[in-house]
């Protein structure tokens, strides 16, 4: 039984062995082609899809063998030799090109609907063959059965994606999947999602719910992360936060889950940024294959086709970002968030090749709905360096950033590198533990600037709030390290290993 049982298809037309012997045992020439073309029937009623195709392909047998027959009766006996030769070789030829789908499972056949397609046109393309060689070229009418082939082709493709579309198959196609090879599910996703519509007169929802059924189960990030075919819509007129290079939008993914949608307003959506951001995408996907969202908040894909400025999509925490949870929440464990944030920072840093996040701070790391750190918008300063050609620290969204730069990132054209991101770690340290931005006193950042230039590190905060955080002599000295000269500070592994009392 197929699995698109509850799809109305032609199957129930295809016919059985005795039906066929009926109407071709009185012609006892034809005998040596009845079993082999009862053995297509078969076949063609056991593949798992494209039902229709097949049933026309059985249909143009069994023609065949009629317009075989017509000329054979009152030949010769050699003639109807050399005729039933021809369509034992043709029969035979068919059952070859058609034994391997029948054994494969609806899973299999989803994903290679279109090999199998091709397969059952080269069968056509083969009788079309066979009546050459035959002299029978009056019989042969290619027009005819390629316009017959296209209907019933798309009436399949049609059929694969009502049932994939139902939600009432969510279960029976997440079973599919399971032990399945990482391509094959991916193809399968790839199949779902190229189907997605953005028109609203085309009721995808089910194929979209679906579609995230299978994303979560399998673990797997959707196969095309250009988000072009309404993966993701925004909720609401107006964004609900922002920065000074970044607005922040609510959406909804795949009809099913609530996301953040991250427009880069220092980015014009071109053909460059296009480039840049697929680029990055095998860096999202590397991560997440690697994370799994422990600690590195997932990136499910950009947009560039709503609006002038392309956008990301996350998944959207309700604890916000760091540095206002622990405002509003002053109780919870300081360390054991900074501990998260410098796991975080560990993945990345030790990804192959390494991973620079280059805007480590408060405001870019979130918190998950148990308390967790996960890292945000890793590498979008390099992302964005590389579409406008401005470096990160010349940009007008450094601004934001300022106070947590290293020094050797504040002139010239510095580089983001992993020792400048252990200094913002640093400063991020310090930023949670006192609720304040770094150099809280320093009101101008352009002062910040010329003390860090000067060498200057941060005075250290003496009040009891932040002591009782957990901002003691041992947390101290951390944080002095991280702020040494790039060439001394700290990897990410000793970090961690300091963090670690």
């Amino acid at each position: 039984m197929s699995v698109l049982s509850t799809v109305p298809y032609a199957a129930a037309l295809f016919l059985d062995s005795a039906q066929v012997t009926a109407q071709f045992s009185p012609v006892p020439w034809l005998a040596p082609a009845i079993g082999l073309i009862n053995t297509v029937i078969t076949m063609c009623r056991q593949a798992k899809a494209n039902k229709n195709a097949l049933k026309q392909l059985q249909d143009r047998c069994i023609s065949f063998l009629v317009v075989v027959q017509q000329r054979g009766d009152g030949a010769s006996p050699p003639e109807q030799q050399r005729l039933i030769a021809g369509v034992q070789s043709t029969l035979r030829n068919i059952i070859d090109r058609l034994d391997k789908w029948c054994s494969k499972s609806s899973f299999e056949l989803f994903i290679k609907q279109v090999d199998l397609a091709n397969a059952i046109e080269d069968c056509h393309v083969e009788i079309n063959d066979s009546l050459t060689k035959l002299q029978l070229t009056a019989a042969i009418d290619t027009a005819v059965w390629q316009s017959e082939f296209k209907v019933n082709n798309e009436r399949d493709q049609a059929e694969v994606l009502y049932y994939l579309s139902d939600i009432k198959n969510t279960q029976t196609i997440i079973a599919m999947t399971q032990h399945r090879q990482s391509a094959d599910i991916k193809a399968i996703m790839a199949l779902m999602q190229q189907n997605l519509s953005i028109t609203p007169e085309c009721d995808t929802q089910g194929l979209g719910t679906n579609l995230y059924r299978i994303q979560k189960s399998t673990g797997k990030l959707l196969a095309n992360m250009q988000l072009q075919r309404g993966e993701v819509r925004r909720l609401g007129h107006y964004p609900v936060s922002g920065t000074g290079s970044m607005d922040i939008w609510e959406g909804l993914y795949l009809n099913e889950e609530k996301v953040a949608i991250k427009i880069l307003r220092a980015v014009h959506s071109t053909p460059k940024s296009l480039q840049r951001f697929r680029r990055e995408v095998e860096i999202w996907n590397r991560v997440w294959e690697t994370d799994q969202g422990r600690h590195i908040l997932p990136l499910y894909g950009f947009c560039q086709n709503d609006g002038p400025f392309p956008y990301v999509v996350s998944p959207w925490h309700p604890n916000g970002t760091a540095d206002k949870y622990v405002a509003q929440f002053p109780d919870v464990d300081h360390l054991a968030l900074i501990r998260g944030i410098s796991a975080g920072a560990y993945v990345l840093h030790t990804m192959t090749p390494p991973i620079v996040h280059g805007d480590l701070k408060g405001a870019n790391i979130i918190i998950d709905a148990v308390g967790n750190a996960l890292l945000a918008d890793f590498g979008f300063s390099r992302v964005v360096e590389d579409i406008t050609g401005v470096p990160f620290t010349q940009s007008a969204g450094v601004s934001n950033s300022q106070r947590w730069l290293a020094p050797e990132l504040c002139f010239d054209k510095g580089r983001l590198t992993m020792a400048a991101d252990i200094y913002a770690f640093g400063m991020t340290m310090l930023e949670l533990m006192t609720h304040a931005m770094p150099w809280a006193t320093v009101r101008h950042t352009t002062q910040v600037i010329i003390k860090v230039a000067d060498g200057e590190k941060p005075p250290r905060p003496r009040d009891e709030a932040t002591i009782a955080r957990g901002l003691d002599d041992h947390l101290w000295e951390v944080m002095q390290k991280c702020w040494d000269a790039a060439e001394t500070r700290p990897t990410v592994t000793e970090v961690i290993q300091m963090l670690v009392y």
